[in-house]
């Protein structure tokens, strides 16, 4: 049977916390930490924790300390499930934090939604997610970051192909991308290739993408799979001395293990999609922060421990605004929490409006792993 109970995670806390006051504020995690997204989340985790040992460190909320709970579900949107009715139900979190994958996140929203426990910093860009009356992402959606790509690559005639994972995420996306090509008129969309979201043999997939000739695709997969897709569509082009078409990703791939695992096969110049402002050279107060947080902590400065920082930032904004430290009072101080800049980066929630950001920007890696623009 799967051990999906992974850790437990108590920040340690140097504050005197007055007797009686020290009762934790539990907010519950599941998500994937041993599977095709668990090294994202390794970053994601360790630079929330880093922020919320500090306000620990600082009195934590009212007096009481932050007590993060981790379940694994391996990407199983059956495990997130059954995790997220344990943290509700046994556990009694106030929230669950930083869900993985739009299937899973679905998965917890139907046990959450029914009992009124708010979701905060789901890793999804779904519009399902921005449909819930409990979630409050944090990142801009999947849609914004199609239209990102979309206006980059319209300048001039485009044959465009799509590599899509067959679930949730990718199909949705998938039928977005053939209604709003009619807004672009430079893009023909010539192939769509599915495959399932543990594959790791794209042969297939490339095959028939290739065949359509196309001079870019579009990559909806998670960070696995689109590694095991880029060093399948370069061998077989560098087979057959056929031209290497532009491959764009989203933000849940991963371009740093990419680079890190390519090395010299790792194809420059393909774009990605990224949901926060460059973590490495913006000068941005918030950016600033987040890299003095994480200095000599062993934590990668990357966009993905970016967004794990960001999202512990948001959930104890919301934490500190509450009237009550209930989980209808987490929910009503995030809609009233409005329009806040975190520190060049801004973030809106408000009573039927669970917007989070429309921040997206378009970035690629150079023969160094270095972020270009």
């Amino acid at each position: 049977m799967f051990m999906k109970r992974v850790l437990t995670w108590l920040a340690l806390l140097a504050f005197p916390f007055s007797a009686g006051a020290t009762e934790p504020i539990l907010i519950g995690q599941t998500a994937d930490l041993s599977s095709v997204s668990s090294a994202q989340m390794k970053d994601f985790n360790a630079a929330a924790k880093v922020y919320l040992h500090t306000v620990n460190k600082a009195g934590g909320i009212k007096g009481r300390p932050i007590q993060l709970i981790h379940l694994d579900d391996a990407m199983s949107a059956h495990l997130a499930s059954v995790n997220a009715r344990e943290l509700i139900e046994e556990q009694k979190v106030l929230a669950i934090f930083g869900t993985r994958g739009t299937d899973p996140t679905e998965a917890v929203l139907a046990v959450a939604d029914a009992a009124r426990v708010p979701v905060i910093a789901p890793i999804s860009g779904a519009d399902t997610v921005r449909k819930s009356p409990v979630a409050f992402p944090v990142r801009a959606s999947y849609r914004l970051e199609l239209d990102t790509m979309f206006k980059q690559m319209a300048f001039a005639p485009v044959r465009l192909a799509m590599l899509v994972q067959n679930d949730k995420f990718g199909h949705p996306l998938a039928r977005f991308t053939q209604t709003r090509l009619q807004q672009y008129p430079t893009i023909s969309l010539v192939k769509q290739a599915f495959f399932d979201r543990k594959c790791t043999d794209m042969r297939a997939q490339v095959n028939t993408i290739l065949a359509s000739q196309p001079n870019a695709v579009i990559a909806l997969c998670n960070p696995t799979s689109c590694e095991a897709f880029l060093r399948e569509i370069q061998k077989q082009t560098r087979h057959t001395g056929a031209t290497r078409p532009t491959i764009y990703q989203t933000s849940i791939s991963d371009a740093y293990s990419q680079f890190s695992a390519m090395k010299a096969d790792f194809p420059g110049g393909n774009p990605f999609t990224q949901v926060l402002p460059d973590p490495v050279h913006t000068s941005a107060p918030l950016a600033k922060e987040y890299r003095a947080a994480l200095k000599g902590q062993g934590i990668p400065i990357n966009y993905r421990s970016f967004e794990g920082y960001v999202a512990a930032k948001v959930l104890v904004m919301a934490l500190a605004k509450a009237a009550t430290l209930t989980r209808e009072g987490l929910i009503q101080s995030m809609e009233q929490m409005g329009t806040r800049d975190l520190g060049g980066f801004t973030v809106h929630y408000a009573k039927g409006n669970h917007l989070g950001s429309t921040f997206v920007d378009l970035v690629t890696l150079n023969s160094t792993g270095q972020i270009v623009h």
